[in-house]
């Protein structure tokens, strides 16, 4: 009688994972961290793509409809989202973070409008893997151990990553290295180093910056590292015995790859050390 009863047991079928969904890469690879060996999120936005410009191709627009969680930024990063009609509920991560900082003017003022670029931060991630898991916990009761097992591996990646962080930029300090940034997308990523901004090449809303303010810029002294992004960089006689790193905020280089916080944040780490090591 009990062989027949585990049969039985056997027989009925698995609850299934549910669909998710996120909007850019980092989130992807963040969520299917959360989701190994249960499920594999979608992500909806190539990371060469721009976030704010960007429209669904037929394929995403197939995948957005069917999900049953989408995480998004949140922020109006992906104004995109709101387009779309569908029974997916929308989990904005940046609800569940601090405060957000403010976009910065060329003089480094604050703008009215929020900085969305929270994940360059490992700490801040920290409270959005939580939350997908959370939500995953919900929705999905059955896979309650297998997420939690999950979340603790992942927890250890993004506490080591943000430790690591912190101690380039106690080095930088130390060197008294201040930023030239190519775009305001890098503010959460300077303010876990604890390194000061001085100055940047693109705001918020793809402005470039004009002559005054590359004269200022031009006119620094003292130790500069400059960041770049691969689709901008500084021009070439601009800081020139500055030394100059490459971050993609979107991680296009580890965009679908397994373990993708892990080689996100020593990607970042790795880039840094440029700024320490550089003639």
């Amino acid at each position: 009688m009990r062989l027949l009863f585990a049969l039985l047991l056997l027989a009925q079928p698995a609850l299934a994972a549910p669909k998710v969904a996120a909007t850019i890469p980092p989130l992807a690879g963040l969520v299917a961290e959360v989701m190994q060996g249960i499920g594999t999120p979608a992500a909806l936005m190539p990371a060469n793509a721009e976030p704010h410009s960007f429209s669904l191709r037929p394929s995403q627009m197939s995948a957005l409809r069917e999900a049953d969680i989408v995480f998004a930024v949140g922020l109006d990063l992906e104004p995109w989202l709101e387009r779309v009609d569908g029974d997916f509920t929308v989990v904005e991560l940046a609800d569940t973070a601090s405060e957000p900082l403010m976009a910065r003017n060329f003089d480094l003022s604050a703008r009215t409008e929020p900085d969305p670029h929270l994940w360059l931060d490992p700490g801040e991630m920290i409270l959005w893997e939580l939350a997908m898991t959370q939500t995953l916990i919900e929705r999905d009761p059955a896979n309650t151990a297998a997420y939690r097992a999950n979340e603790f591996a992942l927890l250890k990646t993004l506490v080591a990553a943000k430790e690591r962080l912190a101690e380039i930029g106690a080095e930088m300090n130390a060197a008294g290295i201040r930023l030239v940034v190519s775009h305001d997308a890098f503010q959460y990523l300077e303010r876990r180093l604890g390194v000061p901004l001085a100055g940047m090449l693109l705001d918020f809303t793809e402005t470039r910056a004009g002559a005054r303010t590359l004269s200022k810029i031009t006119q620094l002294s003292g130790p500069i590292c400059v960041i770049e992004t691969a689709e901008f960089g500084a021009p070439p006689d601009l800081l020139p015995e500055a030394p100059r790193v490459v971050i993609d905020p979107m991680g296009a280089a580890y965009d679908g790859m397994p373990d993708f916080p892990a080689r996100y944040y020593q990607g970042v780490a790795d880039a840094l050390q440029g700024c320490l090591t550089a003639p």
